[in-house]
């Protein structure tokens, strides 16, 4: 698993950057079949900036490697071409994976909200201040609870939404940088900062985000994921449409996303055996999409 090859090189000083939601039980292999994206790509790129070569075995039958160790080969990027094509190119069979050094310091600060609007609004004005953490996740009231009711490390399950924003890099630095994304969330109606106190706690914040929609199961027995991206500007708006389509066709919907890179995913949450939900869950589920590319958005 993904987590696996980050848990054996951290002792050594690095770490595989690529760290989807699903990082507990995804492979390598799978990250570069659908060039997976994760919470901290916000600063450290997706898996396509991650790997130096792959070996694969084409239609024909014919194993080729893709990429290179050395330097960056020259012509095509077949390597780019490939990542992301899902099996549909040819099946991979050996990754070169580029590995990253630890960050020196790290900080990780919870704030809490009262609507996503607000949590969205910050995460807007981080970015327009110049500042590019590491990674920035929202998760509205009722994926909080759920979370919280999993992990028990202090998600505030009263905030109409919570922003985890992570910095990285030298002491200095990331301590000017947790102050003024402090700051910027206060001017934007932060209700309470606060930032972790030891790495076991940091790692509970990210265990909770990280195990959201596994959590879900305690609200519903059913949901439906979907995945867009939207103009970091249009975040809170678009947030706004979702609820209001989830009402429209009389069903529950609960967010949590990459609020950074503007990566919206809005779960649905339904009871399959409830005669006629499906019809109402894929009509909602298209008004999303529909509502996403309205807003100047693409599927991710």
């Amino acid at each position: 698993a993904n987590l696996d090859l980050t848990k054996h090189l951290t002792p050594l000083g690095y770490h595989f950057a690529p760290d989807p939601s699903s990082q507990q039980v995804c492979t390598i292999g799978g990250n570069v079949g659908n060039n997976s994206g994760g919470p901290h790509c916000l600063a450290y790129g997706v898996t396509n900036a991650h790997i130096l070569a792959i070996e694969v075995v084409l239609a024909d039958g014919e194993i080729v490697t893709l990429g290179g160790l050395d330097a960056e080969p020259s012509g095509y990027d077949l390597r780019g071409v490939f990542i992301g094509g899902e099996g549909m190119l040819g099946i991979t069979t050996k990754v070169a994976v580029r590995i990253t050094p630890n960050p020196s310091s790290v900080r990780t600060l919870l704030l809490s909200f009262d609507t996503p609007r607000d949590a969205a609004a910050t995460v807007s004005a981080v970015i327009a201040a110049g500042i590019v953490p590491a990674a920035m996740e929202v998760m509205d009231q009722g994926i909080t609870i759920a979370v919280e009711n999993y992990v028990n490390v202090g998600y505030p399950r009263d905030a109409g939404a919570v922003l985890l924003a992570e910095v990285d890099g030298l002491p200095d630095g990331v301590d000017i940088d947790a102050q003024r994304i402090s700051d910027i969330g206060r001017e934007h109606g932060a209700t309470d900062v606060r930032q972790a106190a030891s790495d076991e706690e940091r790692m509970l914040l990210w265990k909770g985000r990280k195990t959201a929609f596994g959590a879900v199961a305690q609200i519903a027995p059913n949901y439906y994921l979907h995945d867009t991206v939207v103009p970091r500007s249009k975040l809170a708006d678009t947030l706004e449409e979702v609820y209001r389509i989830a009402d429209e066709h009389d069903l529950a919907v609960v967010n949590v996303f990459h609020a950074g890179d503007g990566n919206l995913h809005p779960l649905l949450l339904f009871n399959g055996q409830e005669p006629g939900i499906y019809d109402r869950v894929h009509a909602a589920g298209a008004k999303i999409v529909e509502a996403s590319l309205a807003a100047g958005g693409v599927l991710s």
